[in-house]
């Protein structure tokens, strides 16, 4: 069998360093690799180039067996999968990580999935495919969930159940496996273990937040005191995250539509999102906006760190607007309990549900009505006051 080394072209400059073939006086040099190269025809058909031995003749020996174990296989069958179980898990996960990239989701939402995942596969000591089981996923999660020093909650261990289920339902649809080795790993239900209850704000405290922010003077992560309360302000009368807040421009606010519109790349369902804006906001917005430059409207550190800052600037203005973090049943209004206050308000104003799915762009109505609208006891007693005397 034919076997041969490799030839490759370089520049080197008078002193023998390589260099660019643009340098002055830079000379072409010929490299013979110390490797013999073979090509080899693999079991399904294809042919491909493979490095052997420094030796001629133990070369042609070593091509010569590994073509026999071709053709063996290629004569009994090819079992694709077997092949796969052999290969590292690694190499599937590097795979798996171009996959999420390919599919333009960002850097953070791929950084995330990727480091729980390897981070399950390292616990659970997977290093193949054929140690990818369900039961000891669902065991190390469970542990986790347990230990008495940082246990993860049930949402968090869902999060890696998600990251890794996603992972095997790849394997299966790239036929890198027969089927789908973790279906069987189920979601756990996050409602009975919930550490943190949002609650909506009240009409008085949302005002008397704006109010207390915008007469406040104090410049918190890179926001001065008027663009805090416009923040809140926008926030509250659109629902919009954190995340599509930081990265509105003067731009995307239209007001001769009363529009407002995420880019795909920032909205959290991938793909741009016009909204429409409430009447007394587009009036707050007109004067806000015509001394605004170009550029984002909210800048500065206040969104990043997965809302670290976000937390720590929203509960200095809580303060000053003398707003309680936590009610007596432990349900707290954060930033995102904006969101919560939107949603609510739109259930309160007697707005279809349908509808206000679509302005909370939630994919399933089951959210929008059970997490995000907020019914107060009192509201209960009105509508039970509504029905007529026995």
């Amino acid at each position: 069998m034919n076997v041969w080394r490799k030839k490759s072209t370089k520049h080197v400059d008078a002193h023998g360093k390589q260099c660019s073939k643009k340098t002055l006086g830079a000379k072409r040099c010929t490299i013979i690799s110390k490797r013999f190269y073979g090509t080899l025809r693999t079991a399904d058909g294809k042919r491909k180039q493979i490095p052997l031995s420094e030796d001629r003749q133990a070369s042609e020996t070593l091509l010569r067996r590994l073509q026999t174990d071709e053709d063996r296989q290629r004569a009994v069958g090819v079992d694709r999968h077997a092949s796969e179980r052999r290969r590292p898990i690694s190499e599937h996960v590097c795979d798996y990580q171009m996959y999420l990239r390919a599919k333009a989701n960002t850097e953070r939402y791929v950084t995330l999935t990727m480091n729980r995942l390897r981070y399950l596969l390292d616990a659970t000591k997977t290093k193949t495919l054929s140690d990818l089981e369900s039961s000891r996923i669902a065991k190390t999660l469970s542990e986790w969930h347990h230990r008495k020093r940082k246990p993860i909650s049930i949402e968090t261990s869902n999060h890696y159940s998600r990251a890794i289920k996603g992972f095997a339902r790849w394997l299966w649809t790239e036929r890198r496996t027969a089927d789908d080795p973790l279906s069987p790993l189920c979601l756990l239900n996050a409602d009975v273990d919930r550490k943190r209850k949002r609650r909506a704000f009240t009409p008085q405290e949302l005002h008397r937040l704006i109010k207390a922010t915008a007469e406040s003077g104090k410049r918190l992560r890179g926001l001065n005191a008027e663009d805090r309360a416009m923040l809140y302000f926008v926030a509250a009368y659109t629902g919009l995250r954190a995340s599509e807040l930081a990265s509105l421009s003067k731009a995307s606010f239209d007001l001769e539509t009363k529009t407002v519109t995420v880019e795909a790349a920032y909205s959290k369902r991938r793909r741009n999102d016009t909204l429409p804006l409430h009447v007394s906001l587009v009036e707050r917005l007109r004067p806000w906006l015509s001394e605004k430059r170009d550029g984002l409207l909210w800048h500065g550190t206040w969104a990043d760190h997965r809302c670290a800052n976000t937390i720590k600037m929203f509960r200095s203005d809580l303060r000053r607007a003398n707003v309680e973090y936590k009610d007596d049943n432990g349900r707290c209004v954060d930033f995102h309990a904006l969101r919560h206050t939107f949603i609510t308000s739109l259930a309160r104003a007697g707005v279809h549900p349908s509808k206000a799915k679509e302005l909370a762009r939630h994919s399933t109505i089951t959210l929008t009505m059970d997490v995000y609208s907020h019914v107060e006891t009192e509201e209960l007693r009105d509508a039970l006051d509504s029905l007529p005397p026995l």
